[in-house]
């Protein structure tokens, strides 16, 4: 009897184990595939209809950092100055989009991101 609990035991920390492995990927995952949403968002807002900035904007990640798990939102080389310009300037007129075209979208999804990366995780790849 004790032989079966101890290897009962035995297999759950294994199985901890893996799922402790498998579980920063799949965070990672989620949170790049709501980071994409975002994206497409700060596209939405640039104030430009299209171009260079516009289909620069994109994101990267995901970062892993000890337990901290990042993605970021920026611009290519290309439009850099341009985009930093029309993202800083709240006084310039954009006919389209607006000024923080990146910054916006992402304060406002801030009180929300942890819910909807949570909502995407999917642990069926996980094998004990």
């Amino acid at each position: 009897m004790a032989e079966d609990t101890l290897k009962g035991i035995t297999e759950v920390l294994s199985n901890l184990r893996k799922l402790h492995d498998y579980s920063p990927k799949e965070i990672g995952r989620s949170l790049m595939e709501e980071t994409q949403v975002e994206v497409k968002e700060c596209q939405r807002r640039s104030p430009v209809l299209s171009g260079t900035m516009r289909d620069e904007i994109h994101a990267e990640g995901p970062k892993m950092d000890g337990k901290e798990i990042t993605a970021i939102i920026t611009t290519g080389q290309k439009s850099i100055d341009y985009a930093l310009q029309q993202h800083e300037d709240t006084e310039l007129i954009h006919a389209v989009g607006e000024a923080k075209f990146i910054e916006g979208p992402i304060m406002e999804s801030a009180p929300h991101m942890a819910a909807r990366v949570a909502h995407r995780l999917d642990f069926s790849g996980y094998k004990k």
